[in-house]
């Protein structure tokens, strides 16, 4: 018999490996059983004469020896048709025995017939589609997993212009209370613009009804947080919705300055169109400043097209609190006025500082 794993066999039936039946499988072995030593000496029995197979020294010459009967034996392999079995209790000096398997009669601890290779086929089968399911959701759950990270990625991205965006648009009216729906419009066409295509890129497009709350919640999270600027302590104290317009105007230069520039807030009246002049490396800037409860509009930039002009000024800007209506930023491109809130003042000092370099 090959070492290692034992073939499968049973008190009659097929069994399990040696290494997992010795403790289990157990059999009655009828009186008067003769059991050999080796297998192939037991075939041998089968074709003595009844008045040698009665011979106490024929059996004792094969190795053979007949059973009483009692006790149960314990199954340890087969060869054949043959059953190698130990006498339980076990005895000292008393070794294993083949029997006849049709002679057995199984007491406990049997395993059930190995299936065939149809039904084997058909447990597969029934198995593979009772585990479909779980598979199929833990498929889907990696992947929603995986979009909500895109998505996280792209709102992280984007973080500082939506909370730019987010104080452009979302206005207090007379009663102290946010008027949030320009906002919620903002939302809708980030998501419409840049987390959508992003989902679509990587075929992720239908995991976002699952995610679609928690995405906006997280939105609205990152767009109320400070700026990276405040967050890396560039001053941005001194603004307030309610403050005056001249407050305004020299909040605007004190970032301006705080930026490096030579910046001043000209005097009320008289100005040309222009609040804020600066100078830096040979450049001049004028500014609108512009504080307003809606958006503003084409007046602001035709007074810094103007002012431009008065002033040969290189660069005009508008600054404000709020947004810009459609027909100022057309007006705007046509007339290359930028149009910033003023939180973006510092990256727009930093942009014309790096150009100034390159020039």
């Amino acid at each position: 018999m090959r070492a290692g794993i034992m073939p499968w066999v049973g008190c009659g039936i097929l069994l399990a490996p040696l290494a997992a039946m010795a403790e289990q499988a157990t059999c009655h072995v009828p009186p008067a059983t003769i059991g050999c030593t080796q297998a192939a000496t037991l075939q041998r029995v089968g074709s003595l004469s009844p008045a040698a197979m009665w011979s106490g020294r024929t059996l004792i010459q094969m190795h053979c020896r007949r059973v009483d009967g009692t006790g149960n034996w314990q199954v340890l392999g087969h060869h054949g048709d043959a059953v190698l079995l130990r006498h339980l209790p076990i005895q000292k000096g008393e070794g294993a025995l083949y029997f006849p398997a049709t002679v057995l009669h199984p007491v406990s601890g049997h395993l059930p017939s190995r299936p065939s290779g149809l039904l084997r086929l058909v447990m597969a089968g029934v198995g593979a589609v009772l585990l479909w399911p779980l598979l199929r959701y833990g498929w889907r759950l990696l992947r929603r997993r995986q979009a909500w990270r895109v998505c996280r990625r792209l709102v992280s991205r984007h973080a500082d212009a939506l909370r730019i965006r987010r104080r452009q648009l979302v206005q207090v009216n007379s009663y102290g209370v946010e008027r949030t729906a320009r906002w919620r419009r903002e939302q809708t066409e980030f998501i419409r613009t840049i987390i959508k295509p992003a989902l679509l890129d990587r075929r992720l497009q239908w995991a976002w009804p699952a995610i679609a709350d928690r995405v906006l919640a997280r939105i609205g999270n990152v767009a109320s947080q400070k700026l990276s600027t405040e967050k890396a302590g560039q001053a941005t104290g001194g603004y307030a919705p309610d403050m005056d317009p001249i407050g305004y105007e020299r909040y605007c230069a004190d970032r301006l300055r705080a930026c490096g520039w030579d910046a001043h807030a000209t005097p009320p009246g008289g100005d040309q169109g222009a609040d804020v002049i600066a100078t830096r490396g040979g450049k001049r800037l004028v500014v609108q400043c512009k504080l307003y409860r809606n958006a503003v509009g084409n007046e602001a930039v035709q007074q810094i097209s103007a002012a431009r002009l008065h002033y040969h000024a290189d660069i005009a800007a508008v600054v404000s609190n709020a947004d810009y209506t459609t027909s100022a930023r057309q007006l705007a491109r046509s007339n290359k006025v930028f149009l910033l809130h003023h939180d973006e003042l510092p990256a727009f000092a930093a942009r014309l500082a790096r150009e100034q370099k390159k020039a």
